[in-house]
Order: C-alpha cells, then structure tokens, then sequence
C-alpha cells in the first residue's frame, strides 16, 4: 500500500465522520486492505462491512457484497461510500447464501462480538479448559459453507492478551479455527506490549510504530508488525488470519 493510499483512506473515514475512523494509523485492517485489494473479477462477502470501507477498497470489477446487521450503517455504504456494493442486512451466524457461494471471505473485527453474546448470554462451552462459543462455532461454520472449495477467508479480530478485557485469547482462537479449517495460518499484528492502562506514552504499540513511520514506508511498516505464530501465545494487539476451505 503506498503511503497515499493509507492517506486517502484514512481522510475518506474522517470525512464522512470521524467517529468511523478506526482509530490507529497502524490498524491490523490496512494490513488486510493490503492484502485483499489485488483480487480481481472474484465473488467477495464482507461479514460485518458496517459502511463498507473495505468493499470499496476491492477492485471494482469483483462481484462485492456487504453483509452487517446496522441497516444504518449498509445505508450510509450505498449512498455515500460506493453505490455499486451489494448490501445485504442479515448476521454472521445465518449468511443469507447458498453453498460454495463466494472466492473469498472476509471476517474483519467482528466475530468478537459472537463471543461477547455468548458470554454476555451465558452459554459459554468450557473443555480441556479452553472456552469455546455456539455464536462463533456458528459463524465459522457459516463463513466455510458460502466459501468454495480452496476459497480463502480472510479474518481479523484483537487479541486479549493486549486488551485483557473480552477479546479471543490464542487457544480460543486457535481451537475454533481448527474446528472448521484444516489449512489456516494465525500471525500476530503489532507486538508491541502496552505498559500502563493508563499512560499512552507507556503503549509500546503505538510508539515503536510512529516511530518507524518516520524511517520507512506504510507497507513496510505494516509488513513489520507481523509475526507468524510458533505454536505459543504472543502479545500483539490483533490476529491475523488466512484460512483455505479444502
């Protein structure tokens, strides 16, 4: 991603209103838009698209769905960010699509918030010692129904060792995506440690990067935050995702 792309992004968020930016220059979804925005004349679901900043980031010559359960927000997509994005409004643990529907896949920060119903709704699965959610198991499952076969899923969420709060921890993560997907990969997006809850000059994860910012380019940086996982948790702000449908 050249540094103007980063840049037009961002002012595309802040335009339309900040309160939509995501927040971070170092955000794990530049990472993804990076990733995904060379997939051409593909059938693409974006699960949770909310406004649709990631669709309209994909070539346009790709068959781009929006799927999110705020009508607000798929409505705000059509008529102010790209009005040739299918929006669908329904959830991601009943993906209004037939079998073996889509090339890819993209589960960008949301299937967190399966985890949080289930917790919040108490009916939160405990074996081996290893938390395991209905909703999500559900929307994993869903999300590898609608992929075609070798079709590839895309997907983001933070991590709780850096939010020490209701996010996936490493074995959560790692036992749900193997109850679906035999052929994953999980990399660790900015590992960077937060020191202090309270002092942002303390947050590692967003120091070390500014830093960087300033001696490198946005697509080198963001490469740099990635770190592969070698069978054992690791601190970083966010999980990043390539699973296969065999």
């Amino acid at each position: 991603m050249e540094d103007s792309e980063f840049f037009r992004i961002k002012q595309k968020m802040i335009n339309l209103d900040p309160k939509k930016y995501w927040g971070d220059d170092f955000d794990v979804r530049f990472y993804l838009i990076s990733k995904i925005k060379t997939i051409e004349r593909k059938k693409i679901l974006d699960l949770g698209g909310g406004i649709g900043i990631i669709s309209s980031e994909l070539e346009r010559n790709n068959d781009r769905v929006n799927l999110d359960f705020s009508f607000n927000e798929l409505k705000i997509c059509n008529q102010k960010i790209d009005k040739n994005i299918q929006n669908i409004c329904a959830t991601i643990t009943d993906i209004p699509f037939k079998n073996d529907a889509f090339d890819f896949v993209i589960s960008s920060s949301v299937i967190q918030y399966a985890r949080d119903y289930d917790i919040t709704n108490e009916i939160v699965i405990t074996e081996n010692k290893i938390n395991q959610y209905p909703s999500v198991e559900k929307s994993l499952s869903e999300m590898y129904r609608v992929l075609r076969p070798n079709g590839k899923l895309f997907l983001v969420t933070p991590n709780n060792a850096y939010y020490k709060s209701y996010m996936f921890s490493y074995k959560e993560l790692k036992k749900a995506l193997s109850n679906h997907f035999l052929n994953y990969s999980l990399s660790f997006f900015n590992p960077y440690p937060k020191l202090s809850q309270k002092h942002r000059k303390l947050n590692m994860a967003n120091v070390i990067p500014k830093l960087k910012s300033k001696l490198t380019s946005k697509q080198r940086l963001l490469n740099s935050l990635i770190k592969k996982d070698k069978g054992h948790e690791k601190q970083s702000v966010s999980f990043y995702v390539e699973a296969l449908k065999n």
